[in-house]
């Protein structure tokens, strides 16, 4: 990348860090959380694992002005993977995946602990590759061999402590998405990571994975609201399921996979014409 672009990329990412760690327009006016969607535990080839209700996923490519200036941000509360574009004073939400975060909650402290690193606005992490990882495979250790795993795409993060961790695909575990099951890895559904990886991902942007007790920041309030964002899980941390919760809770469904299911509207990849006939 020329010197220009990183200098370039670099204010733009200044600038919305200024706007996120601003002052709330409305500090008493936090997005509700909600209702009647809870996380639940499954029986995960062996592990226990979370499941929680899937939502629809929303691209709006046509909203997106400079690739260059756009960044990631990971709800590890609410299980998803956004992407914000910085334009001029303003932030502009430009696509939500779910997605499936690590089979342990928490900062990874260790390779083989479950869980999946984090990183702030002050100090994100940064896409080093993007590679192709259509015929990669991984054995889980879990009865199944080596099998694909990754989807078309592994974006590859610099994660200082830690090496291996990416954000792809969800090859032959796309149940798992959304939910905690990987072994530290961010997984989204294959369609997801190909139009991630095409659409918007670069070499060095900037990736914010936040820690599950942090909620939304002051700027993605504001893009929700300015842009009428609506949500299935917005999720309180004082009662989503603790590590040892997961490993004493009942079993859904006497220990199989029991998907929530979204009404039919809401199961698209919406377009932004789609989501705001939706909406109005």
């Amino acid at each position: 990348m020329k010197l220009k672009n990183i200098l370039i990329l670099t204010m733009a990412f200044v600038a919305v860090f200024a706007n996120a760690t601003a002052p709330d327009d409305n500090p008493g006016k936090k997005l509700p959380y909600s209702d009647g969607v809870n996380e639940y535990v499954v029986n995960d080839h062996g592990k226990r694992a979370v499941r929680i209700a899937a939502d629809a996923t929303l691209n709006f490519p046509e909203l997106m002005k400079n690739r260059n200036n756009c960044f990631i941000v990971i709800s590890k509360k609410d299980y998803y993977l956004y992407v914000y574009e910085s334009q001029a004073t303003d932030t502009v939400m430009l696509a939500r995946f779910d997605c499936c975060l690590g089979l342990k909650k928490g900062n990874k402290q260790k390779r083989g602990d479950m869980k999946t690193p984090e990183s702030t606005m002050r100090s994100p992490f940064t896409i080093s590759q993007i590679q192709d990882a259509s015929s990669w495979t991984h054995d889980f250790g879990d009865g199944r061999g080596s099998i694909r795993a990754y989807g078309h795409y592994f974006l590859r993060l610099v994660t200082p402590g830690h090496s291996g961790i990416g954000i792809h695909g969800s090859t032959n575990n796309a149940e798992s998405v959304p939910g905690r099951a990987s072994e530290g890895c961010i997984r989204l559904k294959d369609a997801d990571i190909i139009t991630l990886a095409k659409t918007y991902a670069f070499k060095g942007m900037k990736v914010i994975v936040k820690n599950e007790d942090v909620d939304d920041l002051p700027f993605e309030i504001r893009a929700m609201r300015n842009q009428h964002i609506y949500r299935l899980r917005h999720l309180d941390p004082k009662t989503t399921l603790s590590n040892d919760q997961v490993q004493n809770a009942t079993l859904a469904d006497g220990g199989n996979y029991a998907p929530q299911v979204l009404p039919t509207s809401a199961n698209r990849n919406m377009t932004l014409e789609q989501f705001q006939n939706i909406n109005k």
